[in-house]
């Protein structure tokens, strides 16, 4: 295997791993704090409980598989630059 398979598998592996981290973005929620288990969509002075998820924590957790897969899909890019430029 050369380097050009070598990047080209890498780039697919940093590829998967972007789309599996932006599926995990979009389903992840925050649990809420234990007293507002059960309780309806509502901003309460604690906590925004929303689709069953505390907002706030919900939004940190999605930033943050994002930016692993912003990261990943440019770990990929870069890898597909070096294969085209090795396959020359």
């Amino acid at each position: 295997m050369d380097i050009a398979q070598l990047a080209n598998v890498a780039s697919l592996i940093a590829g998967l791993a972007s789309a599996g981290f932006w599926v995990i973005a979009a389903v992840v929620k925050a649990p809420v704090p234990p007293e507002f288990k059960g309780m309806p969509d509502g901003d309460y002075w604690k906590c925004a409980v929303i689709h069953g998820g505390e907002l706030f924590g919900t939004l940190r957790s999605q930033s943050k598989w994002n930016s692993r897969a912003a990261f990943a899909a440019a770990a990929t890019v870069l890898l597909q630059i070096a294969v085209s430029m090795l396959s020359s």
